[in-house]
């Protein structure tokens, strides 16, 4: 379980097929004090940690991960953005995120705005996400926690303020770019039951 507060950015050493097949991701290390089979939100993805060193961190990316979420579009030298898992003591600054991305959304718009603020536009897949969407209402972002600021047709707007925009990977976006999205798992499970209640 994560919140969607960026904790550290991290630069993409490789990515690609090894010599075994595995679809392998090498990050800079920015952690001190990681474990092996620890779960790591990498752009909003939930990954396992299977080799780490002072210098560097390997995840395996199994087919599945590669073929619903962004990561593929990673190359060396592209920023990342990383989160530990929630420790029960830790305040919740976000919202309630698996790391279980719900799809990829389209990078529509990004733009300068006034007080050193951005404005980014996606658009999503479909239209069924977009009951899960709320004006005002937590939406994950590259494994960022967010505000929906607008909702037209199957486009969201977030207004980032100086801070995220410098301390996560947001500023390495293009228009164009996919990126992974997560819903708020809390209206998930409202629809749910409401779905069973009704039935």
């Amino acid at each position: 379980m994560f919140t969607g507060i960026i904790q550290k950015t991290a630069v993409v050493k490789s990515f690609g097929v090894t010599d075994d097949r595995t679809h392998a991701l090498i990050l800079e290390n920015p952690f001190n004090d990681l474990q092996i089979g620890e779960s790591i939100a990498t752009n909003g993805v939930c990954l396992t940690v299977v080799e780490h060193s002072p210098t560097q961190l390997r995840f395996d990316l199994a087919p599945e991960t590669l073929s619903i979420t962004a990561l593929g579009r990673l190359a060396p030298g592209k920023k990342v953005n990383l989160e530990r898992a929630l420790r029960a003591s830790d305040r919740i600054s976000g919202h309630w995120v698996q790391g279980h991305v719900d799809g990829t959304a389209r990078v529509i718009e990004i733009e300068a705005i006034e007080g050193g603020c951005y404005r980014i536009e996606v658009e999503l897949p479909d239209r069924s996400f977009l009951k899960y969407c709320v004006l005002k209402g937590s939406f994950c972002l590259e494994g960022i926690s967010l505000t929906i600021h607008g909702i037209q047709d199957q486009r969201l707007q977030f207004q980032i303020v100086p801070h995220t925009w410098r301390e996560t990977a947001l500023s390495d976006l293009y228009r164009g770019d996919l990126v992974n999205f997560e819903v708020d798992i809390l209206a998930k499970y409202i629809e749910r039951l409401h779905h069973e209640h009704k039935t």
